[in-house]
């Protein structure tokens, strides 16, 4: 699972571009990331992975029924 952090050496931006070239590369194409970027959660909570899981699915899941 992706976490993002606000480092300035620019760690929250590579993992969200890997985020969306995998998502991408398994034709997972979300139509608008902008949400996605504001999620933020502590690294430490157990529970963020999930939220991230299913905050992308959720927007997967809208874009496909926008698209279809």
């Amino acid at each position: 699972m992706c976490f993002f952090h606000p480092f300035d050496d620019g760690n929250a931006r590579c993992a969200f571009l890997t985020l969306v070239f995998v998502l991408a590369r398994e034709g997972a194409a979300l139509d608008n990331v902008g949400l996605l970027r504001r999620v933020s959660y502590r690294a430490a909570d157990p529970s963020g992975p999930v939220f991230l899981g299913n905050f992308v699915n959720r927007h997967l899941v809208e874009t496909r029924r926008r698209t279809g």
